[in-house]
């Protein structure tokens, strides 16, 4: 099964939340991750649900 996936992150200067994207392919199945915080949104809490959710999607 070929997955594949992209993630984008907000380029300073940010509004007044943060907002860090992920799009996840594995065959026929597409997922979208969007985590915002006010301020700064932190990188490891969103690759740590980034990795989780492609381990779900096999």
């Amino acid at each position: 099964m070929r997955r594949r996936r992209a993630l984008q992150t907000e380029t300073k200067p940010y509004g007044a939340e943060h907002v860090r994207q992920a799009y996840l392919a594995a065959g026929d199945v597409l997922g979208v991750i969007v985590q915002s915080r006010k301020g700064t949104a932190p990188a490891v809490p969103f690759q740590q649900t980034v990795t989780l959710q492609s381990q779900l999607l096999g």
